[in-house]
């Protein structure tokens, strides 16, 4: 146990500049997100918060398609998953990869704001148990992966622009192992999203209202 969290400090202290870089993207993308809601027209506004509600309504009266839920929720990650692992093996990748990640950032400040325009004060702990803790354990396996695509897409812009050999295997290796990494975790959020979520959501109206 002592040697694997060596090895990952050793890792996080190597990769400490993309770390701290992703971390200040996430966060910054949080913020515009929290306060996009707030520039955006009335309607637009009135048509997020009769989503939320649809939602909130759906739950309170047991009607989720659990099928449906879980479904969406892995084709939208492992899409996401998927496209950023094909992105970082190319050499133009790093952008890209970049703004997917801060999107997803965004989205979340986006619905914490959403849920607190429409509820209040109970907005808050709606948008806590909708967010967390899956969606920030979505994001920190996200920015792993995204630690280890920029910089296998980096080496690869330096090696062709250096025309240096490529190793390739010695790169696919880890790569495809932090991506099947990222998978199965997704797989055990997906599972907490789509039936601890709703439970936990109907408990707290129950509560509040």
């Amino acid at each position: 146990m002592n040697k694997t969290m060596d090895k990952l400090k050793e890792k996080a202290h190597a990769n400490k500049r993309i770390i701290l870089f992703l971390s200040g993207l996430s966060l910054i993308g949080i913020i515009f997100g929290s306060l996009f809601i707030t520039i955006i027209s009335k309607e637009d506004q009135t048509l997020v918060q009769s989503y939320i509600e649809k939602f909130m309504q759906s739950v309170q009266a047991g009607k989720l398609s659990y099928l449906d839920a879980i479904k969406n929720t892995l084709i939208s990650n492992l899409s996401f998953t998927t496209i950023i692992w094909l992105l970082g093996i190319s050499i133009i990748g790093i952008p890209i990869i970049v703004f997917m990640y801060f999107t997803k950032s965004f989205i979340i400040g986006f619905t914490v704001a959403s849920f607190i325009l429409k509820y209040k004060f109970k907005g808050i702990i709606y948008a806590v148990i909708y967010i967390f803790p899956h969606h920030f354990i979505n994001l920190i396996v996200f920015t792993l992966l995204l630690v280890y695509a920029i910089k296998f897409s980096y080496y690869l812009l330096t090696s062709i622009l250096k025309k240096r050999t490529i190793h390739l295997k010695t790169l696919m290796n880890p790569y495809f192992r932090i991506f099947m990494i990222v998978v199965i975790s997704l797989f055990i959020t997906a599972i907490y999203e789509t039936f601890a979520v709703p439970y936990f959501v109907k408990q707290i109206i129950s509560v509040v209202k």
